[in-house]
């Protein structure tokens, strides 16, 4: 079991400096992405023959984590274009892609990163709408912003960040709507990091320079389509606007990317970065050290290390921009019209959950209304149909944690080798 490698599972700033740290260490890693390139979502890396669009802070920062991570790579194994499936009770991992196989490491580091959160609105399900996110990646792969007119909406930094990049890169946003009212806390925003501060300054600074509207305590209230192009409805504290454009980039903040795994007593489960508490890069850098750190303690009988202090400074902050970014976007769930779409997987609509009832059960909820049961098992719906049971909610999930974690085709269970023969569990 001991010449097992450590399975970590994306190639992330995370996932890298903690796979850096177990090699150096002296720990054998196996690192595997669902990606063709290293660097994960934040460090996405262009397509062959393109230039990067990354400068500054992150384009060092990219930097620094490679050099440690290709001074450690003789121990370390790359598997990229690899989904990972899932992890059952007797320590198995499921993975399909350029690695299709079974195996059982000697531990599972998951560094997913964070997911999206993309509140439903009328419309959100249109072609042409998509994340921010996904408008982000595909501007780093392709190192060009995207085509024809575009509309960032929803709320949280990533808005001005997408804003200001597309502008730099020639193409500036019709304008973004943004939910909370941030320049509303002065104080607040005083109080945060000055690298959060000086990088703010630059984005608006740009957007200003460039004529691009920000609208401020302001939802978009539908979405159609209308000769060709896409519709904007937006209330706003000045009254109702509209907008037209081709794209439409929606966004409403990040959550951590828990995707659910069952706990396994076979061998040490770990996550980290993002996918343990959304806190932003440079945390993820931080964390992924601390915790590659810690589990090669661990596996090796030696003392571990204490937290990076780091991780409490990057909490402290993500915890006043979510005071600075509040809003009252849940509230306006209660009164989506009934056609609106949850479930984008199934099409289930807001009609579909009224229909089971004032307070279904997690099992009503999947087998009669086919929430959650699509290829992302919840990752989109889960959060906003549990708010519309119950406004209070926390909860991100709809019933037990269980393998897999993703659904697997049959294909890919036939072709998967069985590298699990010969070990002693």
């Amino acid at each position: 079991m001991s010449d097992s490698p450590v399975l970590v599972v994306g190639a992330g700033p995370a996932g890298l400096t903690a796979a850096t740290e177990l090699a150096r260490a002296g720990v054998s890693v196996l690192v595997v992405d669902q990606a063709p390139t290293l660097g994960g979502a934040v460090f996405r890396q262009p397509m062959p023959g393109v230039e990067s669009i990354a400068v500054g802070a992150p384009k060092k920062r990219w930097q620094t984590v490679m050099t440690a991570f290709n001074a450690q790579k003789g121990r370390i194994t790359i598997s990229t274009s690899t989904k990972f499936g899932g992890l059952d009770h007797t320590g198995t991992v499921f993975l399909s892609g350029e690695k299709t196989c079974l195996l059982r490491p000697r531990a599972l580091v998951l560094a997913l990163g964070a997911r999206e959160s993309v509140q439903p609105r009328p419309g959100w399900t249109l072609a042409g709408v998509e994340t921010v996110g996904s408008l982000q990646i595909r501007m780093k792969i392709e190192g060009k912003p995207p085509e024809g007119r575009v509309l960032l909406a929803g709320s949280g930094p990533l808005l001005l960040a997408l804003a200001a990049e597309m502008t730099r890169l020639g193409n500036p946003p019709v304008a973004v709507i943004e939910a909370a009212s941030p320049f509303a806390h002065p104080l607040q925003s005083l109080c945060l990091p000055p690298g959060y501060l000086a990088e703010a300054c630059r984005y608006l600074s740009r957007l200003w320079r460039s004529g691009v509207p920000v609208l401020t305590g302001a939802h978009v209230s539908q979405i159609c389509v209308q000769d060709g192009a896409l519709q904007i409805s937006v209330d706003s504290r000045r009254g109702p606007r509209q907008f037209t454009a081709d794209r439409v980039g929606l966004h409403d903040g990040i959550r951590s990317n828990d995707i659910g795994l069952p706990p396994c007593a076979m061998l040490p489960v770990i996550r980290v970065g993002d996918c343990r508490e959304a806190l932003g890069a440079q945390a993820a850098v931080a964390d992924g050290r601390g915790q590659g750190r810690a589990l090669a303690a661990k596996l090796l009988g030696r003392p571990e290390p204490a937290e990076d202090p780091e991780i409490g400074r990057q909490r402290a902050a993500q915890t006043r921009l979510a005071r600075i970014y509040a809003s009252d976007s849940l509230a306006r769930l209660s009164d989506l019209p009934g056609d609106t779409v949850l479930c984008r997987c199934e099409g289930r609509t807001v009609d579909d959950l009224r229909a089971l009832g004032p307070a279904p059960r997690a099992r009503q909820l999947r087998l009669d209304g086919r929430f959650a049961m699509g290829p992302c098992q919840g990752r989109f719906c889960a959060d906003w149909v549990a708010r519309m049971i119950d406004p209070q909610a926390v909860s991100s999930g709809i019933g037990a944690p269980r393998w897999p974690a993703r659904p697997i085709a049959v294909a890919d269970i036939l072709a998967a080798t069985d590298q699990t023969s010969g070990d002693d569990r």
